[in-house]
């Protein structure tokens, strides 16, 4: 039962991105002379990027501290990664902001192109002008736009919470902006990494931690330390949540 309700699921899903370019594409065009950070074509894709999220009707999805969001400012928002459900989840979030991604998904037809024409960030983290390419949300973010980045890297196969690189960190570090967890849990066992099945019932939290300055901080490792920290305090919060739910 799994496996064909997870392939009716992912089945409407892609044909989503079929109709979703042509609409993209078209306000991208029109609104290309004003529309600097693609504000417009951008929530034509987290309005069917969510859609993943409510395909599957008994996954129950809990936001918590939406009320630390400041609207209007710009942060590097920092979230864990569990599984591909993150992104469509993080997209239920009811703000917008720009991911930093590997540039291997920008070549990927019609989703690639569709997430360049929604403005969002490519990173080269394969070659020397890697730490250079992650910068450019700079801009971004001093206009006010938010940006997601995965400090991780990668998924954590294993649910355990793999190192920050120090990427994003440093350019918070040298450009005085704020960052601002966002902890994922139970995503893990919505669909296993590596797999495309999904569980038909399961419980997932997303919470929304207050923002770090790192002005608060005497070094770069000191800031990258305590935002690790919150994570892992908050994980366990989260994971006891679940927990008494199941």
């Amino acid at each position: 039962m799994a496996k064909f309700v997870s392939a009716i699921v992912w089945g409407v899903y892609g044909l989503s991105f079929l109709v979703m370019f042509p609409l993209v594409l078209f306000t991208f065009v029109l609104t290309y002379p004003f529309d600097r950070y693609r504000k417009l074509a951008n929530a034509i894709l987290m309005f069917f990027g969510q859609s993943f999220t409510y395909l599957n009707p008994f996954w129950k999805i809990e936001m918590k501290g939406l009320e630390n969001y400041r609207k209007g400012e710009g942060c590097i928002f920092l979230g864990n990664h569990r599984s591909f459900v993150d992104m469509p989840l993080l997209a239920r979030l009811p703000w917008q902001m720009k991911w930093v991604s590997k540039k291997e998904l920008f070549r990927i037809p019609v989703a690639g192109w569709i997430l360049k024409m929604a403005g969002h960030i490519s990173i080269d983290r394969g070659s020397p002008e890697a730490r250079k390419s992650i910068y450019k949300m700079v801009p971004y973010v001093e206009a006010g736009v938010p940006v997601m980045v995965f400090p991780e890297g990668t998924r954590s196969k294993d649910g355990k919470l793999k190192p920050f690189k120090r990427g994003a960190f440093l350019v918070a570090w040298e450009h005085k902006l704020p960052v601002q967890p966002i902890v994922i849990t139970g995503t893990e066992k919505l669909i296993r990494p590596g797999s495309w099945v999904m569980k038909l019932k399961g419980y997932a939290i997303v919470s929304i931690l207050e923002r770090i300055s790192p002005e608060d901080f005497e070094s770069l490792e000191e800031f990258i330390d305590y935002t690790f920290n919150q994570f892992t305090e908050e994980l366990k919060d989260l994971r006891y949540r679940l927990s008494k739910a199941a």
